[in-house]
């Protein structure tokens, strides 16, 4: 009977210590925020961060289809060394864009998934709304993913074919 009183004694004072250590452990760290996905970019989301070679940028995602199909429609001006990156799941490939419902130029930089730069195409005109599809602006390039910048921004910020950036890690849908 003893050794069964020492048992449970002991089995007691183990997980008292064990809620001890676990109170005074530090909280595990909470999942990052989602990637923002719209610009100019809200406060309560990641930015995904790129080093150009004549700036920083600070890029929404669009790592989903519907993503991908919005861009920057209805955007009216691009901030600063931010814009879109749209990421895609099949690798480098020719890609077609169209400027439907896009107000402000862009340029648009097609990257290659080992983040060589393979083709920039500068200051593609924006859509006024209502512009029947088969006059919308449209252009193409291979790559696995592409960055939309305010028109000129691709060549302030040194972006050019063969240039090699580093894309930190979008899981593309």
């Amino acid at each position: 009977m003893t050794i069964d009183v020492f048992s449970r004694s002991a089995r007691a004072l183990l997980a008292l210590a064990a809620v001890a250590l676990t109170a005074q452990s530090p909280a595990p760290a909470s999942a990052p925020a989602a990637w923002c996905t719209a610009i100019p970019l809200p406060g309560r989301c990641r930015p995904l961060e790129v080093a150009a070679p004549r700036a920083h940028l600070r890029l929404a995602v669009a790592a989903t289809e519907p993503l991908r199909e919005l861009g920057l429609m209805h955007v009216a001006s691009v901030p600063a060394n931010e814009g879109m990156l749209f990421a895609f799941t099949d690798g480098d490939r020719e890609r077609e864009f169209w400027m439907k419902n896009t107000i402000t130029p862009l340029d648009m930089i097609w990257v290659r998934a080992n983040g060589v730069v393979s083709m920039v195409t500068p200051n593609v005109p924006a859509t006024v709304p209502g512009t029947p599809d088969d006059k919308v602006a449209r252009r193409a390039g291979t790559g696995t993913y592409v960055i939309e910048l305010g028109a000129g921004a691709a060549e302030r910020s040194g972006l050019a074919p063969g240039v090699k950036i580093v894309i930190p890690p979008v899981e593309a849908q």
